[in-house]
């Protein structure tokens, strides 16, 4: 076929011994297929130090990845040592008084200009919440979610983690955003 693949006659016989009702049915019905979605989900240690290189190659590359990072601002796994993800003079094991401040993972991920960000904190507006994973899902490109997520590491009872995380909002000290680059100016 392929020696005479610009002769219509040949092409039409050639394609007349192939049963294509499955082809059919199969368009017909992808309206029912849920499109794909892609989601990378860790824990600050991995995104802001160890695994923060692949975050940053995926972010450049501005293929259509979702990437959830649920940020307890210390190493959990090895008992709440301070971290790149834990803020300047947090007190935390091996580390009385950190010197260098946080890592702004969101800020640097704005910097390509194409990347959906949002800081959650379930606990403090779930409304939000929801609307941000909603926008990083529909935004055709990167995303980027900062969840806040304290951990058994924090002292307290992890029972009242969403009162906690109301606290952290209402003071200031985690900040909810919701950056879209298809609104940016």
């Amino acid at each position: 076929w392929l020696e005479n693949e610009d002769d219509i006659d040949v092409s039409k016989e050639f394609l007349s011994k192939f049963d294509f009702s499955e082809a059919i049915e199969a368009e017909r019905l992808k309206k029912y297929i849920m499109p794909k979605s892609t989601w990378i989900i860790g824990g600050d240690g991995w995104a802001y130090d160890i695994g923060y290189n692949g975050i940053d190659h995926v972010l450049a590359n501005r293929e259509n990845i979702n990437i959830l990072v649920l940020d307890t601002e210390v190493y959990s796994n090895t008992g709440g040592q301070a971290s790149k993800s834990t803020n300047r003079g947090a007190v935390a094991l091996f580390a009385a008084g950190k010197r260098a401040g946080k890592k702004d993972l969101g800020l640097i991920a704005m910097s390509y200009k194409n990347v959906y960000v949002g800081r959650v904190a379930m606990g403090a507006n779930d409304a939000q919440t929801l609307k941000v994973f909603q926008e990083a899902e529909a935004h055709n490109g990167p995303s980027l979610i900062i969840a806040y997520c304290p951990c058994i590491n924090h002292g307290f009872d992890l029972n009242s983690q969403l009162s906690h995380q109301k606290m952290a909002v209402d003071s200031g000290y985690w900040p909810l955003l919701r950056y879209n680059p298809a609104l940016a100016a």
